[in-house]
């Protein structure tokens, strides 16, 4: 039998559970060591890839001796610039400081977690995209030295795309993660 006293949904008792403190300011801090973990291998690891492909472009053009020489040492100097401009790109939006000092805790959670979802969802723009050029010309110069050998060129361009393809996906599937953590703010 059905309670006849309770005759719409809106007379149902409602039962929300309310974040603690605690547990926002845990979220919090595990989100602050997870985007700092995160930063630092980004910066360890492109500022040794950048390193490595400054003194490969400056070897090579140093030994440049024809024009695909010039083009692959030039694709190597700018996949080192795209390098660094990530990095610098990466360190100007961990250090953001628009937070809204009358936000609550959870009101600043969600919005460090939006920031976030926001950014690994653009990163195909401003972590991929920067690469790009310097792997094109990379590649375009090792083809116009060896025109007879497109296989190479052509493997390694097709794994170079796939990787960054994976990494574009990676990025979308954390930012659909924390589109999750954010909606579990929201109940």
């Amino acid at each position: 039998m059905s309670d006849r006293s309770q005759h719409s949904w809106k007379e149902q008792p409602v039962t929300t559970a309310a974040i603690s403190l605690d547990e926002i300011k845990k979220r919090h801090a595990a989100l602050s060591r997870t985007i700092w973990r995160r930063n630092t291998l980004e910066y360890v690891a492109g500022g040794v890839a950048a390193a490595f492909l400054l003194v490969m472009s400056v070897i090579a053009f140093l030994a440049a001796r024809a024009v695909a020489h010039w083009v692959m040492a030039a694709g190597f100097a700018t996949l080192a610039l795209g390098m660094v401009f990530v990095g610098l790109y990466i360190f100007r939006k961990s250090t953001r400081t628009d937070a809204d000092i009358a936000a609550s805790g959870i009101d600043h959670l969600k919005r460090r977690l939006e920031h976030e979802r926001d950014l690994l969802r653009s990163a195909w723009l401003w972590y991929v995209g920067p690469m790009v050029p310097g792997f094109v010309l990379s590649y375009l110069g090792y083809w116009m030295a060896n025109p007879e050998r497109p296989i190479f060129v052509l493997v390694a361009g097709g794994l170079t795309f796939a990787f960054l393809v994976f990494v574009v996906i990676l990025n979308r599937r954390a930012a659909r993660r924390i589109e999750t953590e954010i909606r579990s703010l929201r109940k």
